[in-house]
């Protein structure tokens, strides 16, 4: 990923035990927990598009744009939802998409040509809250399991 890409760190002393014995179990580095961790973040931020939501579960703001066509906000062409994907990374696995205008969708903040410039509120779509720690910890939890 060439363009942008989102780093999350983990808070949950139960996640890095779990990964700490994955890494010492799978010498390959636990490749199926990371893939399915990928593709579970890449499906939330799909859901999240689809459902109009923040990674959080808050209602999306509405663009003005979108309210005007009376649609959704950033999906009318599918760029920004089809252009998330993962790709795993030494120790990790990493969850982004290479348009650029992908960050200032996510963290918000100025943005437009010269003499029309305004602030576009933060929309973030891809995170980690509670609910996805709780299912990637399942996930790990489940790859643990299959190595016993």
């Amino acid at each position: 990923m060439s363009g942008v890409e989102l780093r999350a760190g983990f808070n949950s002393e139960a996640i890095r035990l779990h990964l700490a014995r994955l890494a010492i179990a799978d010498a390959e580095g636990y490749v199926k927990a990371r893939e399915d961790i990928g593709e579970y973040m890449v499906g939330e931020v799909q859901d999240n598009l689809d459902g109009q939501k923040l990674f959080d579960g808050a209602a999306m703001p509405q663009s003005k744009a979108a309210i005007a066509r009376q649609g959704k906000t950033l999906i009318a062409k599918h760029h920004l939802y089809d252009s998330y994907v993962h790709q795993l990374v030494p120790g990790g696995v990493a969850i982004g998409s290479d348009l650029v205008y992908a960050a200032i969708h996510h963290f918000g903040g100025e943005t437009g040509r010269p003499g029309h410039r305004f602030t576009m509120k933060a929309r973030p779509v891809l995170g980690v809250g509670p609910a996805q720690e709780t299912h990637i910890g399942d996930l790990l939890i489940a790859e643990i399991g299959a190595m016993q």
